[in-house]
């Protein structure tokens, strides 16, 4: 028999278990991601259920990320900022977020909902103003960094509303002169901004992960392991009968 045929069934097995090892790993992996997964979720939510805190404190803390907030000022009806491919049931639209200036004279980004975009995308939607002094009941939000767009592009200029992919705080808050937070402020679903009627409001971070996500990926990984092996032998049981057969008709 030739040396070369020798060695295929340890370069096959060699070869199996290379794979069902990285696919242990990955589902290991998935399964860490899982617990860091579930422990980030279940900080959230304590810090949900914290007394509303001021912008100040917001600003102090190091992850707002929903902590509720109460604030009193006014809304810069001149400068909204609508957040592109926003959708609600099926429908395109957008985010609505609009300056607003504390008593205090502080600056953040309240986003008030979502509007739909309607049939022509070149007619941007009619932007109700919100008039006198506002208390805003909401919850800070900041953005994963990581959100994909086809391509980033400048602020255009005098241009406003203004229709962004993603929200980057630095660069509006350079646009209207003011420092602005790196978080908005999510009004709570409820509440009535002024006389118009609330925005819908279905808030939902779809950059993250659940855990049982995490959990069903790590089930894969499992099953390729595992189904690599059982292909191994059974590949491994048929070529053993295919020689005894060919031993016994020599």
């Amino acid at each position: 028999m030739p040396h070369s045929y020798r060695r295929a069934p340890w370069i096959a097995l060699i070869a199996t278990l290379i794979v069902a090892a990285i696919c242990l790993r990955l589902a290991f992996w998935q399964l860490e991601r899982a617990e860091e997964k579930r422990l980030w979720l279940t900080e959230q939510s304590e810090r949900a259920t914290l007394p509303p805190a001021d912008l100040p404190t917001l600003l102090a803390d190091a992850d707002p990320m929903h902590r509720r907030i109460t604030i009193t000022g006014h809304f810069d009806n001149a400068h909204n900022v609508l957040l592109d491919n926003r959708t609600l049931n099926g429908v395109a639209g957008y985010h609505l977020l609009t300056p607003f200036e504390t008593r205090e004279g502080r600056w953040v980004l309240i986003n008030r909902g979502w509007l739909a975009r309607g049939e022509d995308r070149a007619t941007l939607p009619t932007i109700a103003p919100i008039e006198e002094n506002q208390t805003v009941h909401g919850t800070a939000y900041r953005p994963s960094r990581d959100v994909f767009v086809l391509k980033d592009m400048p602020l255009p200029n005098n241009q406003w509303p203004l229709r962004v992919q993603k929200v980057d705080f630095d660069a509006i808050g350079e646009r209207l002169g003011v420092e602005l937070p790196p978080f908005e402020i999510r009004v709570t679903p409820e509440l009535a901004l002024g006389n118009n009627a609330p925005l819908p409001r279905h808030w939902q971070d779809v950059t993250v992960m659940g855990p049982e996500r995490h959990k069903a990926y790590a089930l894969q990984w499992f099953a390729l392991a595992l189904a690599a092996l059982l292909i191994y032998v059974a590949a491994a049981l048929r070529n053993r009968r295919k020689a005894r057969k060919t031993r016994e008709e020599l």
